[in-house]
C-alpha cells in the first residue's frame, strides 16, 4: 500500500526522500547529492509517496518563485517502480496541492529524457535545450 503525503525536512521521511533523489538523480551523473546545499529544502514544499515502511517510492518538490509561480524541482520515481504510474499520480496530486494553496504556474527544468512524460500531463516547452547537471534540459511550464 502507497501513500502520497506532504512532507517538510524535518519529517522522519525526509532522508528516504535525499537517498531517493540522490539514487535517481545524482549517482547516474557521477554526482552525490549530499554535496549539496540542501538549506534550500526547508523553504520548498515537498511530496512524496510512500511505502508501508516509509521509505520513499517518488518524490518531487516545489519552490516558491512568487506569489503565483512555482517551480518543479527533485521529481525522482525509484528505478524498482519507474513506468508504474507513480509519477503521474505524484505529480498530478502535487499540482492540486499547489493550486489549493493559490499558485497559478508551475515551470521547471525538465530533463530532454522526461519531455514525453511532463508533455503528457500538460507542460509545454519553452525555449532552446540548455544544458544543467551536464546533461540537456528544457524549461517547461504549466498553467493551473
Amino acid at each position: 500500500m502507497h501513500k502520497i503525503k506532504k512532507i517538510t525536512t524535518e519529517s522522519p521521511e525526509y532522508q528516504s526522500v535525499l537517498l531517493l533523489r540522490d539514487l535517481v538523480l545524482r549517482k547516474p551523473l557521477g554526482m552525490n547529492l549530499f554535496d549539496e546545499n540542501l538549506e534550500g529544502d526547508k523553504e520548498e514544499i515537498i511530496f512524496g509517496i510512500f511505502n508501508e515502511n516509509e521509505e520513499a517510492l517518488a518524490s518531487v518538490q516545489f519552490k516558491i518563485l512568487d506569489n503565483l509561480s512555482v517551480k518543479l524541482r527533485q521529481m525522482a520515481v525509484h528505478p524498482e517502480h519507474q513506468k508504474k504510474g507513480l509519477g503521474k499520480s505524484l505529480v498530478q496530486f502535487a499540482e492540486q496541492q499547489v493550486k489549493n494553496l493559490g499558485y497559478k504556474k508551475i515551470e521547471m527544468h525538465a530533463r530532454k529524457t522526461a519531455i514525453p512524460f511532463y508533455e503528457k500531463l500538460g507542460y509545454k516547452k519553452e525555449g532552446e535545450e540548455f544544458m544543467e547537471v551536464g546533461i540537456p534540459h528544457y524549461k517547461m511550464c504549466k498553467e493551473l
